[in-house]
């Protein structure tokens, strides 16, 4: 049986994600490398919440140096994220100059989603409850919405 699920992210720029991700507010758990309680050649650092893990780290065992180098090219795997609202995301962005890649925009499916790529390219989609007041607010896009005949 599953009990949870995490991902993996092996970075170019160690200190650049870091800033990254905790800037979003992801909750760092565990870290390691040089000088740090568990001693690593190579810098990481593990993020969790709702029992769900994000490792980001510049090197790993049983990885090849080069992985680390190579950039994103796809959007194929994209990292979805649950939250309450989009509105302090998008603050988090402006705050510490994060592009949105794709502005909120309002899904049949009930949702509010808004997409950002992180340093080295992976995708983060953003995805809240749909609420009205909360749509108008971040002047989602509202044309992803199917109409009923």
């Amino acid at each position: 049986m599953i009990k949870s699920a995490g991902v993996h992210i092996k970075v170019n720029n160690f200190g650049k994600s870091l800033k990254f991700y905790t800037s979003l507010g992801f909750i760092k758990v565990f870290e390691y490398g040089p000088g740090k309680s568990v001693e690593e050649k190579y810098r990481g650092v593990v993020f969790e919440h709702g029992g769900c893990k994000l490792e980001v780290a510049d090197g790993h065992r049983a990885v090849k140096p080069e992985v680390f180098k190579e950039l994103v090219k796809s959007s194929k795997i994209s990292l979805m994220v649950n939250v309450d609202s989009l509105e302090e995301i998008i603050k988090k962005c402006e705050k510490n100059k994060i592009n949105i890649a794709v502005p909120p925009r309002h899904y049949y499916w009930g949702t509010l989603e808004l997409v950002i790529k992180d340093p080295d390219g992976v995708v983060l989609v953003f995805i809240a409850p749909y609420n009205k007041r909360s749509a108008v607010k971040i002047k989602a896009d509202e044309s992803w919405v199917y109409k009923h005949k």
